[in-house]
């Protein structure tokens, strides 16, 4: 069994990979970017790729520059940046290029890219249109008396990690939750859409783990269990919410 571990590593690397997935400020508050795994989500510009909506890489550059000299590029970046809000306070610029036939960004509704030879380009003025939308935190659906989400409810029992991926595609191992009255339900392989996990009340729960890859783990009441495995490491814990 794996000894319950109040890693500092582990916690500072999710703080770290927080800091690149999600809500990331660049120059103070002019540029804000979101993604999918946000549950509150503004923006004026939203990258794409239409073959990968979970995209890993961007293939192409882009620059921002604001009225006040605010200067940001990017290049080669992931769907971590998929939504970019812009201060509404000053006007904006955004030069692009593409090096990759299928992505694009959209604006106001209106698509730039998605079919592109290779090296177009161009500069417009951004329109500061506000897109809002939110996402249910339980999204991901409940089974049983367990319910998952992907982005962090305002109360939950168990939140799933992975040291080398913020937006995880395949947490390698396995768990279930078991009832004191014997209702059992189990996951395995599953990605971030399941990280935050709430119990029903009323239980005393038994969490059963098996770990197949070194640098998984999961977080309860504060304490964080794995980051740090051997193949097949396993173990489990009570979570009383009787």
């Amino acid at each position: 069994m794996i000894k319950m571990k109040r890693v500092l590593v582990v916690l500072s690397m999710l703080i770290l990979s927080s800091s690149l997935a999600g809500c990331i400020e660049e120059n103070g508050k002019s540029i804000t970017f979101y993604s999918d795994y946000d549950c509150e989500i503004s923006w004026h510009v939203e990258f794409f790729d239409l073959s990968n909506n979970d995209f890993g890489g961007w293939e192409g550059t882009v620059e921002f520059t604001g009225s006040d000299g605010t200067t940001v590029k990017m290049e080669q970046f992931s769907s971590d940046k998929k939504y970019v809000l812009l201060d509404n306070s000053i006007s904006w610029t955004l030069e692009y290029t593409f090096y990759e036939d299928d992505i694009g960004f959209i604006i106001d509704d209106v698509v730039y890219g998605g079919n592109n030879q290779y090296g177009d380009s161009g500069t417009l003025d951004v329109a500061l249109i506000i897109q809002t939308k939110q996402t249910s935190q339980d999204d991901n659906g409940q089974n049983g008396g367990v319910s998952f989400a992907s982005c962090e409810p305002n109360d939950y029992h168990v939140e799933f990690f992975d040291m080398s991926s913020f937006n995880f595609c395949c947490w390698d191992g396995e768990v279930e939750f078991t009832t004191d009255s014997g209702e059992r339900t189990s996951i395995t392989d599953f990605s971030s859409g399941s990280k935050y996990v709430t119990l029903e009340q009323g239980y005393v729960w038994t969490m059963d783990y098996t770990f197949y890859e070194e640098d998984i783990g999961f977080i309860v009441d504060g304490v964080s269990y794995g980051g740090d495995n051997e193949e097949g490491d396993s173990g489990s814990i009570i979570i009383d919410l009787s």
